[in-house]
């Protein structure tokens, strides 16, 4: 891999409005000296830079199936064809039904991230700030980088299955550069990629501890590193770290479960009114899924599955209500409507806490407390005959699974949960619009490599010798 992003700011990258935000060092090159440089570098080009990412995730699963309307465009549309390439797991999804290339985004920017926590981590000690405003601050670098590498690990590396498996099976590269650099690396194990993440998580979380600093949820938090090094722990299978990872967010917060239940104001669900949000984060899609790929009109491509729909009970206000999807049930609504509450499209939410304690405590055989956790969720979605029961912690898990698909769908959170659970098979048709009864049907077999995503064509160009997922060719 070689690191293309440069490591001086020059005036007027990130927040030229600052008077104060950087400090001249020569004619050209500016620095930033404090800790509330140093937090805006790092807000700016690190949690908020506008750059929108993974929006395939979710097309990629069996939440997802095309729309069968005579309206929609034909084959060759833009507006059909985007993602197509995805959500039929080609060979290389960058490559288009018509071979124009959808650049994939994600391996550079999560890496751009990671380069920028390193940037930050490795200054901390030369900045002017207080023992809290710096400890605070490396709380958020620390965090940042292990999320980085956790979407990395789970977008382009191998499925972690277990702990010898994760020791030999290659992951994505470990940078651990603070400035510009053309070396290539090359791939480290899964092991060594998760040790990383969770030695960076035990840092942000002691980080913020020291700091002990009011936080917004535009920020990384206490809680928010807690919840993530229990989703480490539980995609690592320490059921024990994830259960107590679990524990530590409640006891770090004030925040609850939003309830579904109750009359409510807010106009989507992923709002900053909503009592369960810990941190917000992301950009929403002007020109994807949220303009067209998902959506109830004619230029619809791909529509919620029949399959996830069938979970909801009648009375799941996740269904019924216009909180989670659109009243025809054609589109999820979690994050349309109205920006002027400054909300960000994706959110780690307690939501979580409660399904990481749910699956871990099934894995553990613990019957009663796994149907416990599920239910207090669903007291907050269900007005009535919540309840589920299970007679063995296998049924009980079977139950999780579902909770968790119902309850995250189209949070990105499907793809990463069926790439280290089972790795099942999934059908997608592709139909004619003229004629939807002419179709091709894809199929992603049982533990495909393709749930493993290929290296972007514009790595790839750069570094010849990293090696590469071998991804089945497709009918195009």
């Amino acid at each position: 891999m070689k690191i293309q992003y440069l490591y001086i700011i020059v005036v007027g990258i990130l927040l030229g409005a600052c008077s104060d935000f950087l400090e001249e060092n020569s004619q050209d090159l500016m620095i930033p000296k404090s800790v509330k440089n140093y937090k805006e570098f790092l807000y700016g080009e690190g949690l908020n830079n506008k750059v929108v990412l993974c929006e395939y995730l979710d097309v990629m699963t069996d939440d997802a199936e095309e729309i069968i309307n005579t309206n929609r465009p034909a084959a060759t549309s833009t507006d059909t064809r985007k993602f197509w390439s995805y959500y039929t797991w080609q060979e290389y999804p960058e490559m288009q039904m018509d071979n124009s290339l959808l650049e994939d985004n994600a391996w550079g920017e999560y890496y751009h991230r990671i380069l920028i926590a390193n940037i930050v981590l490795d200054h901390l000690n030369d900045m002017a700030g207080t023992y809290a405003e710096k400890m605070d601050l490396a709380g958020e670098a620390y965090f940042l980088r292990a999320w980085s590498y956790f979407m990395l690990a789970n977008l382009y590396g191998k499925p972690y299955i277990d702990e010898a498996q994760a020791a030999k099976d290659f992951c994505v590269p470990i940078n651990r550069a603070i400035d510009i650099e053309e070396k290539p690396l090359s791939r480290s194990s899964i092991k060594e990629v998760y040790d990383l993440m969770e030695a960076d998580i035990k840092s942000s979380i002691a980080s913020f501890k020291s700091a002990m600093v009011e936080k917004t949820i535009f920020r990384p938090n206490l809680p928010t590193s807690y919840l993530l090094a229990s989703r480490i722990a539980l995609f690592r299978k320490s059921y024990d770290d994830a259960i107590a990872y679990a524990d530590s967010v409640l006891l770090s917060t004030k925040a609850t479960l939003f309830d579904m239940t109750e009359d409510y104001t807010i106009p989507r669900f992923l709002n900053s009114g909503n009592c369960e949000i810990l941190f917000s984060y992301g950009e929403a899609p002007s020109g994807g899924l949220a303009a067209f790929q998902y959506a109830s009109s004619r230029r619809a491509a791909f529509i919620p599955s029949t399959g996830l729909m069938k979970l909801y009970v009648e009375n799941d206000q996740r269904k019924a209500s216009k909180l989670f999807f659109a009243t025809e049930g054609k589109k999820p609504m979690k994050y349309y409507g109205s920006t002027s509450d400054n909300m960000y499209p994706h959110a780690f939410r307690l939501a979580e806490v409660y399904l990481n304690r749910a699956e871990a405590y099934a894995a553990k055989g613990m019957t009663a407390e796994a149907l416990r956790e599920v239910n207090a969720l669903r007291e907050k979605r269900i007005p009535e005959n919540y309840e589920v029961t299970a007679a063995t912690a296998a049924d009980a898990f079977v139950l999780v699974k579902d909770e968790r698909r119902m309850e995250f769908c189209f949070e990105a959170f499907r793809w990463f949960d069926l790439r280290r659970w089972d790795r099942p098979k999934i059908v997608h048709r592709f139909s004619s619009a003229e004629n939807p009864s002419n179709y091709i049907e894809y199929v992603l077999q049982q533990d495909d490599p393709a749930y493993t995503l290929p290296i972007p064509q514009k790595e790839r160009e750069m570094n010849l010798s990293i090696e590469n997922i071998n991804r089945p060719q497709r009918e195009k």
